[in-house]
């Protein structure tokens, strides 16, 4: 009884504003990671084939998968996760899906040499730390990764990236201080060891930070790589409620029913440890949706679902496979009437962000964290998914 319908109609038109924001000419990597987010990338696939110029993925499975649902061949790129060089049967697959993976660090440089002595040309890009101290050659380690890359004629360097930390952030003096290393360290890569690869670092934060005016940002990168905007988010609070965010469309709506409605007396309690008890007398709707779901326990309080266009809110501890929601102020209510946990009803809606903060967390985590038996819905006609 609960369901994610999708609206390729909303990712086409953030895909759109990526591409409308980006450097002109520059190519369009979404990042479908996370099973597009936790959206459903197979459900989506086609969208993002058709409107998209290139893939990103996180790990091997993930590209795999990508690759066998592809109905037209275009660039899949692993561009982050554990990438195990030292194995033959992952080398291997990552060739058979034709993946072009992300190398991190000398050592990993060099593991990736050793494995294609002998082979054909195989394409990598390289990535490179300039601030968020995690993933990335390192500027003190280019005089090593120039001397493995002359000394292996099979290597093809075809990308050179790095990754912003505080890209949707009001300051962006951090984001500029990145910038300026990256470029640093391009321009002291050999022109012929790297001639023609893209330079890319701009993500989400940094497309809509260029939408309000800052376009210096990113400036002359050939690729854009966006991820959570394309799913209707901004990256932070702060992106979400200007008018970049304003512009987005959130591509899911997660919708459940009622199963059960129990007149609660004044003092009665709902829910484990009697967290919340009825000032009045209240109507309780039960909807079959949980933290087995990926709607979180931490969910509460202030949690809010929509009913006929309304927010009404969510009382006692979320469960396993149920949540509880006020609707003394909705008279009549009929079982079959929907309510809407994520996306829009009429003029209201909750947000990802919304759902994040309610969890004092990130729209990321609140929207990968859905289980797979909440079930994706596709809907191919315009908007049908977020107008109903």
């Amino acid at each position: 009884m609960s369901r994610f319908t999708l609206d390729p109609v909303a990712l086409r038109s953030n895909l759109a504003l990526a591409r409308e924001w980006a450097p002109a000419g520059a190519r369009v990597r979404a990042m479908v990671k996370a099973n597009a987010y936790g959206h459903g990338l197979q459900e989506l696939i086609e969208t993002f084939a058709e409107h998209a110029d290139e893939l990103g993925v996180a790990t091997l499975e993930e590209g795999m998968d990508l690759r066998s649902w592809l109905s037209r061949d275009m660039p899949i790129f692993l561009v982050s996760g554990a990438k195990e060089w030292g194995s033959r049967k992952f080398f291997d697959a990552v060739r058979e899906a034709r993946l072009i993976p992300a190398v991190s660090s000398v050592d990993e440089l060099r593991l990736f040499a050793d494995r294609v002595k002998g082979t054909d040309p195989v394409q990598v890009e390289l990535k490179f730390d300039t601030g968020m101290g995690r993933l990335g050659i390192q500027e003190r380690d280019l005089p090593d990764v120039i001397s493995l890359l002359q000394s292996f004629d099979t290597i093809r360097v075809v990308g050179l990236m790095t990754h912003f930390a505080s890209s949707d952030e009001e300051d962006l003096a951090p984001t500029r201080e990145q910038e300026a290393c990256f470029r640093r360290v391009v321009a002291k890569l050999p022109e012929n060891l790297v001639q023609g690869a893209s330079i890319h670092s701009c993500n989400s934060g940094a497309l809509m930070q260029r939408c309000l005016g800052q376009t210096d940002i990113a400036q002359g990168t050939t690729v854009v790589r966006p991820g959570v905007m394309l799913y209707g988010a901004g990256p932070s609070r702060y992106l979400h409620d200007t008018s970049a965010g304003d512009r987005l469309t959130e591509v899911g709506k997660w919708t459940t029913r009622v199963i059960e409605v129990r007149t609660i007396k004044p003092g009665g309690a709902v829910g484990y440890g009697g967290t919340w008890r009825a000032e009045r007398p209240s109507r309780i709707a039960v909807l079959p949706v949980g933290y087995g779901d990926g709607y979180l326990r931490g969910s509460q309080p202030g949690a809010v679902a929509l009913a006929r266009g309304r927010r009404v809110p969510l009382v006692g501890r979320v469960s396993m496979d149920a949540v509880t929601v006020d609707v003394t102020d909705l008279p009549g209510l009929d079982y079959a009437e929907e309510f809407v946990l994520l996306g829009r009803q009429g003029s209201a809606s909750v947000t990802a962000g919304e759902l994040a903060r309610r969890r004092n967390t990130i729209a990321w985590e609140a929207l990968t964290s859905m289980a797979q038996r909440v079930g994706r819905v596709y809907y191919p006609q315009a908007g049908t998914s977020q107008s109903e």
